[in-house]
């Protein structure tokens, strides 16, 4: 196995662990807002941890898709550029929903980055 597929292989197991943990954290949310007698504060939380969380998961789905076609640049084009666009175009600090997906997204990318792609 060369050097690169051993890297493909390595980045598929992170972001598929990534991928789970945040469908995990969704389906928990989604347990609270099924609940008869959630608070109006728990179920708005519930929803913000739900959907933050099902946006990083598909983020990180499309990351996928690409990481798995095997060709190591593509893949580490698509991570640095989201990586980037996320940082520096997001407004992960606007108080809106999404913004806590953003940030979410933009750790785990550069996460990425720092452990496939910086030698």
């Amino acid at each position: 196995m060369s050097t690169n597929d051993a890297r493909i292989d390595a980045l598929l197991e992170a972001i598929n662990k990534d991928i789970a943990e945040r469908e995990e954290i969704a389906a928990s949310a989604m347990l609270t807002l099924e609940q008869m007698n959630t608070s109006p504060k728990d179920y708005k939380d519930a929803c913000h941890q739900f959907g933050a969380n099902l946006f990083v998961a598909g983020y990180l789905r499309h990351i996928k898709d690409v990481v798995e076609t095997r060709d190591i640049k593509s893949a580490e084009n698509i991570i640095r550029f989201h990586a980037y666009h996320q940082e520096t175009k997001g407004a992960m600090d606007d108080g809106c929903d999404v913004s806590l997906g953003q940030a979410a997204v933009t750790v785990i990318l550069k996460k990425y980055v720092d452990e496939f792609f910086e030698c």
